[in-house]
């Protein structure tokens, strides 16, 4: 393994300059060790939730456009703004790759991100096909397992509803990236996984990254509530099953059903304390949640300890 990656171990990261938390500053700490490319640096961003570079819930990219002065590439599905590159696509894993045709976009950008709240392992999975860029991110869902490969269904009539069922667990994008030559570098918790190409950090050892295990820690985190609708957790995929499959997808789904009734509908207490979230103080959550949850610290540390 690099230095540069095994330090990063050791940093202590501040909020990024533009983006949701600190990924702007973790971006640049890669392309100051693995140099840009094309003559021109060239990162793409989807879906974007602003008209503007500055203005949204935080932009990857926008760090690398305004203080590096790199080309880009910003698609979404509601927003559009011609000044800053930003283009109104839906996009699908049948359309994505012909959209980057025509915007030109190189066969080896150096940064891709990846954040639809729904299909992105299926986007990742059709871009790395045909568009090597050095280093991708994408968003994953916290709230999974470790051991859990489940993603939201490859159907564009299904939306994320604002809850816990969106994206893909870590589990199942890292399957995506090690079957086409990338690694898990680093995971930005709650956000965003950061996957890297391996000839770019291979140093002849046999460890080029951390190994998987290391990012227990950043699953299991609540970020969102409950399923609104509880039918919606039969939607979801087992990957690991739809790939083992040749892509059978009622087999996919009843394998993903368990987990992700589980951990997208919540217990009861769960479902409780988020509705309260917004409307009661501070102090007096941190009092419910430990009359609500009492075991819950205890007995995610005796699952932790049965493992080993």
């Amino acid at each position: 393994m690099q230095n540069w990656i095994k330090d990063l171990a050791k940093k202590t990261f501040s909020t990024g300059a533009y983006s949701q938390s600190y990924q702007d500053e973790l971006i640049e700490i890669v392309f100051a060790n693995i140099k840009p490319k094309n003559p021109a640096p060239y990162c793409v961003e989807f879906g974007f939730n602003s008209k503007s570079l500055t203005v949204g819930s935080g932009v990857n990219v926008a760090s690398l456009v305004l203080k590096n002065k790199w080309d880009c590439l910003l698609l979404d599905g509601d927003n559009e703004n011609p000044k800053i590159n930003l283009h109104k696509h839906f996009l699908t894993s049948s359309n994505i790759s012909n959209i980057f045709r025509e915007y030109s976009v190189p066969k080896e950008p150096e940064y891709i991100s990846i954040d639809l709240d729904s299909t992105d392992l299926w986007l990742f999975d059709a871009v790395v096909r045909d568009y090597r860029a050095m280093l991708f991110s994408v968003e994953y869902n916290s709230h999974y397992p470790l051991s859990a490969a489940i993603t939201f269904p490859n159907d564009s009539k299904e939306r994320w509803e604002g809850d816990r069922g969106y994206g893909a667990s870590l589990k199942a994008l890292n399957m995506v990236a090690v079957k086409h030559g990338y690694s898990l570098l680093w995971v930005v918790p709650h956000l965003d996984a950061f996957f890297i190409r391996n000839d770019l950090i291979d140093d002849g050892t046999d460890q080029i990254c951390f190994p998987f295990e290391k990012w227990r820690q950043d699953t299991q985190l609540l970020h969102h509530i409950p399923l609104k609708e509880k039918s919606r957790a039969k939607i979801f995929i087992d990957y690991e099953t739809y790939l083992i499959t040749n892509g059978d997808i009622t087999r996919s789904k009843q394998k993903a059903y368990p987990i992700c009734k589980k951990y997208l509908i919540g217990s009861i207490s769960e479902r409780v304390l988020f509705r309260v979230k917004q409307i009661i103080p501070e102090r007096l959550k941190a009092i419910l949640k430990k009359l609500l949850l009492p075991n819950k610290a205890n007995s995610a540390d005796a699952k932790s300890s049965k493992a080993n």
